[in-house]
């Protein structure tokens, strides 16, 4: 994981990006639950197919790519002159291909003629790669319709590998749109925000509807992922900046920090869910929601950090979760009222099954299921695992600026470059950014930025 996080070579992040395959797959195939084959997979084949897709888009821009139409200034100001020095070429009458990363991000913002070329049904080869490259990463953060694989992994798998899962691996996806499909694909990513915003506003609804259907304790949790993941994709899709607004970027700027923000509370408070809900299975055996009952009178302490931790993924002011949704819906008004309108509304189906999971696990009369006498009071190792979590997510949402001053130069670069490049093209401006463009050019002065 920390290979993908860190790689600037495409090809090594992708051979990072199947190595972690196989461990999942063992962790799940081996130490799971019942259906842990058939978790395990279904996980890797989802994440395969993928990884395919990503590796035909790499192939595909590493061929059209060439470095000689970098001019030194351009291999500068992206930090991209080591694509040519590792390569020891100085010049050259062929083309002269790279992985590297930034290199191929120049090569996008800047050379239209390298990646602009028609493929396939009239669009770009950039179009194809933006495309191929969006489904791979999205099947890994996931998203409606490419998310079934997710509840049955997180059902299956110990409660370890569930934080895991849900706390660093899913965010995976979303770091490889930040870090590929934008900036190497500006121009797909231009024309097929509304459609990014679009899947990650059914993410939301869907994960939260389904979850509000869920028996079972843990894959309620699973679904919840998929709604807060929705919120990273909205919050990455709003590009509202328009000649009409004079190429405003504040409010993007505000989704994207906020998507960032979204998915580091997500990891904070989905991995204390799941290690919550070990901690009951550990000592009933079982995850059936309409079992439970009464346990803040028999298990006070971790009572009280689960419902700590379950406010902050219901996204209540103070919390982690308040922090990143707020962004992302400011951020999405000047792209789309109505989208923001509906992005907001989510909260109140998260805030249903959030607190009918409270109501049904932790308050009430007593206890309905099997094995109430293993009902024990949570141990202290069991209690430094929470409480980090929970003093991290009450950390974050008192003082976000903790955070945002690390974040918000990288991310604010990526929309300053991809602004940059917008400028320079004929205009087509969505018809979502259009019809708000008077909008916001009038309010263009009164801006929030992340503090």
């Amino acid at each position: 994981m920390l290979g993908v996080f860190l790689s600037l070579d495409f090809f090594l992040f992708y051979v990072f990006w199947e190595l972690m395959l196989l461990p999942m797959y063992f962790l799940i195939g081996i130490w799971g639950g019942p259906r842990r084959e058939y978790a395990a997979i279904k996980f890797f084949l989802f994440t395969l197919v993928g990884s395919v897709l990503i590796l035909v888009a790499m192939l595909m821009l590493y061929f059209a790519g060439d470095v000689r139409a970098l001019d030194g200034k351009q291999l500068a100001d992206g930090h991209a002159a080591a694509a040519v020095d590792s390569l020891g070429i100085t010049d050259s009458a062929k083309p002269i291909h790279t992985f590297d990363i930034l290199a191929l991000t120049q090569m996008g913002q800047h050379e239209p003629a390298l990646f602009g070329g028609e493929l396939w049904c009239g669009k770009s080869l950039s179009w194809w790669a933006f495309v191929l490259l969006f489904i791979g990463f999205v099947i890994k953060l996931p998203a409606v319709p490419v998310h079934t694989w997710l509840p049955d992994a997180h059902v299956e798998a110990p409660t370890p590998i569930s934080m895991i899962l849900a706390g660093v691996l899913l965010k995976m996806g979303g770091y490889g749109i930040l870090r590929f499909c934008y900036p190497i694909c500006p121009d797909a990513a231009y024309e097929l925000s509304w459609l990014v915003g679009t899947i990650g506003l059914v993410s939301m609804i869907y994960g939260a509807l389904a979850s509000m259907a869920q028996k079972d304790f843990k894959r309620l949790v699973a679904y919840s992922s998929v709604s807060h993941m929705g919120y990273v994709l909205l919050g990455i899709a709003v590009w509202s900046a328009a000649a009409g607004n004079q190429y405003n970027a504040d409010y993007w700027q505000m989704g994207m920090n906020g998507a960032m923000f979204q998915m580091i509370a997500h990891g904070l408070s989905s991995a204390g869910m799941f290690f919550m809900v070990g901690v009951l299975y550990d000592r009933v055996h079982h995850r059936n929601l309409d079992q439970f009952g009464g346990l803040f009178a028999r298990m006070p302490v971790a009572s009280g950090l689960a419902m700590g931790i379950f406010f902050a993924a219901l996204g209540l002011p103070g919390l982690c979760g308040f922090i990143g949704e707020f962004f992302v819906v400011l951020g999405t008004w000047s792209y789309s009222a109505a989208m923001a309108v509906i992005a907001a509304s989510v909260v109140i189906l998260t805030a249903g099954y959030i607190l009918w999971t409270i109501q049904r696990v932790y308050l009430g009369a007593e206890y309905k299921g099997p094995h109430a006498e293993s009902l024990s009071p949570i141990t202290r190792r069991e209690t430094l695992i929470a409480a980090p979590l929970l003093a991290f997510a009450v950390i974050l949402g008192v003082y976000p600026r903790a955070l945002f001053d690390y974040m918000r130069p990288s991310v604010n670069k990526i929309t300053t470059d991809l602004i940059a490049w917008q400028k320079n093209q004929p205009a087509k401006t969505p018809d979502a950014a259009s019809a708000k463009s008077e909008n916001t050019g009038s309010s263009k002065g009164n801006t929030i930025s992340p503090q």
